[in-house]
């Protein structure tokens, strides 16, 4: 009998031993903020928003220098990347505007909206021990005709000497809503593009 138990108590140290970690997932989604009540106009779209493709995957690059990317294995988005993006842009973008029928692409039952931003990232990086960065350009379109109303470009850092994937990321949302508001920017001083009527 006390064979058999210590060969059950091996076998569960063993067990635990080869336990895989646990993995943690990320999101992106703003606070919820008090801001002046927001307006409904036309509908403006937020995306499709592209990622370089070494991020188009489920788990978090970070980004050691010299060209070294290491993918986090068990640190993971908790959506596609750039629906992730989408939706935080979609929040700043409503927020810093005013406009409150911003919606991320792609939206369920809804066609291609009035207006459209469409972003192309060209560079994120999590650093570890060095920050954030991230590079985007934008523009904004009229949806019936493809005329591009504004257009704009993000480029910013935030230093910061976090190694800790969650602290990263959260460098990574107050970037996201610095590009948010430069997005907004054009909506706040043209009502007329977006008011209905």
């Amino acid at each position: 009998m006390m064979k058999k138990t210590m060969l059950a108590a091996a076998m569960a140290a063993a067990l635990a031993g080869c336990a895989s970690p646990q993995s943690r997932f990320y999101g992106l989604d703003a606070p919820a903020a008090a801001s002046a009540p927001a307006q409904f106009g036309k509908r403006v779209l937020l995306g499709p928003v592209s990622l370089p493709a070494a991020l188009e995957r489920p788990q978090l690059v970070l980004d050691m220098d010299g060209g070294e990317l290491k993918l986090q294995e068990f640190d993971r988005w908790g959506a596609p990347l750039d629906r992730l993006l989408a939706q935080r842009l979609s929040q700043g973008v409503a927020r810093a505007s005013g406009v409150a029928s911003v919606y991320a692409y792609p939206q369920p039952g809804m066609d291609g909206g009035d207006l459209r931003f469409i972003v192309d990232v060209r560079s994120l990086s999590l650093r570890p021990g060095r920050g954030a960065a991230l590079e985007a350009a934008w523009q904004l379109q009229s949806v019936a005709d493809g005329k591009i109303l504004a257009r704009g470009g993000f480029s910013r850092s935030r230093a910061a000497a976090a190694r800790e994937p969650g602290a990263l990321v959260a460098e990574l949302r107050i970037l996201l809503d610095g590009l948010a508001a430069d997005m907004a920017a054009p909506l706040s001083e043209h009502p007329e593009w977006w008011r209905a009527g």
